[in-house]
């Protein structure tokens, strides 16, 4: 399984320094990424990160780590709370099973709460890639794609892929409702996955969805016009392969 991305909350210095050294030296799965010292940083390095897993402490002075949870919607991490306090908060996270550990921080708990939560990662990958392959059954004329970014896999409809540009073993993908991604696939491995869905190559390193096109202009070799402004020039020895395509559609 590949590192587990992670991020160090804690106000205290000492608190980040030990929990730090303790992962670095007994828990290889797990790939520091950061650490924070209040809620407010935590809240931009996650939303700059996105990583898997959080160590969270609870007690914090400016606010605790319960609000900032409540500052994301959409739980795309998991989270290890950690406490010097055996309070009702921890009988909240008890009753709601989620994983904790008390300083100071014991090995072995550290240990077995990142088993609990590398599994629980693992499982959750699982399961999402078997949802998708049943979804995609069902709805052949638009399937989702699986993209992996770093450490996770992203799945999205392909009708909301504008173009995909080409970069060495690497591809950016563009879209009408998010951010692009950078993929780490090459841009033949998304032509053949894309090509019955009204994909096509345009040039040596662009794959355009030709429900995507508003425009073409006819100057030098062509250029394709995009839904989201983006202009695309086609090669020469493609433009009347694209031109046919285009035609189809248009008819």
């Amino acid at each position: 399984m590949k590192p587990i991305t992670a991020i160090v909350i804690d106000d205290e210095k000492s608190g980040r320094e030990n929990l730090s050294g303790l992962l670095r030296e007994h828990c290889p799965q797990v790939q520091l990424l950061d650490e924070a010292n209040s809620v407010k940083t935590a809240i931009q390095l996650i939303e700059k990160y996105s990583p898997q897993l959080i160590f969270l402490d609870i007690e914090m002075p400016e606010a605790n780590g319960f609000q900032l949870l409540e500052h994301f919607h959409d739980f795309s991490f998991e989270v290890i709370f950690v406490t010097a306090y055996d309070n009702y908060a921890i009988k909240a996270i008890r009753f709601s099973a989620a994983d904790y550990i008390l300083k100071p921080i014991n090995l072995n708990e550290l240990k077995a709460a990142v088993e609990e939560v590398a599994e629980r990662i693992r499982r959750k990958t699982e399961n999402e890639q078997i949802r998708q392959l049943f979804y995609n059954t069902q709805h052949p004329q638009n399937p989702r794609i699986g993209l992996p970014t770093g450490d996770r896999i992203e799945f999205v409809e392909v009708k909301h892929i504008i173009r995909c540009q080409g970069e060495s073993n690497y591809t950016h993908i563009y879209f009408d409702n998010k951010k692009p991604l950078l993929v780490a696939k090459t841009l033949i491995e998304f032509e053949e996955l894309l090509q019955d869905h009204q994909f096509i190559r345009v040039h040596k390193t662009h794959l355009v969805n030709l429900n995507h096109v508003t425009a073409y202009i006819r100057n030098d070799g062509g250029q394709l016009v995009l839904t989201n402004g983006d202009q695309v020039a086609m090669s020469r020895r493609r433009k009347e392969f694209v031109n046919e395509q285009i035609r189809k559609i248009i008819k």
